[in-house]
């Protein structure tokens, strides 16, 4: 049988595993905030650009309904004999086209956007990945 320590040794080992424990929590805390910074950072770019596709969808949108007004008018001021229409067939054509513009930049920015935390999963996995290795 072993003999039992003393307790000065018993003391030691005792701080020496409280010093590892602590060290590895704080590691594990710094690890897990520099993991939720990032998700953080990841979450206001997606933020901001769900902001800008948003503008150009309003912008889309209210363009596409002055195209409409300008076509209803060109339509009505059709029946009469001035140079009128085309002033307003022209109106009716530059909003048609922003209105095109717009929705055409409002879909590529949504087709372009990666997952919403694609980055901090990605480090996660790779995180638990690193410590399934070191076991």
């Amino acid at each position: 049988m072993d003999a039992p320590g003393s307790p000065a040794q018993d003391a030691g080992a005792a701080e020496g595993l409280r010093s590892a424990f602590s060290g590895l929590l704080g590691a594990g805390l710094d690890a897990l905030r520099t993991r939720l910074d990032l998700a953080a950072v990841e979450l206001e770019i997606h933020l901001l650009a769900l902001l800008r596709v948003l503008v150009c969808l309003i912008g889309a949108l209210a363009c596409a309904l002055l195209a409409l007004a300008f076509a209803l008018t060109t339509l009505i001021v059709a029946l009469w004999d001035t140079h009128r229409t085309s002033a307003l067939l022209g109106g009716t054509l530059v909003f048609l086209g922003l209105a095109l513009l717009f929705g055409v930049l409002g879909a590529r920015t949504l087709r372009r956007q990666p997952p919403a935390l694609q980055d901090s999963l990605r480090q996660l996995r790779e995180d638990g990945r690193r410590a399934g290795d070191e076991s």
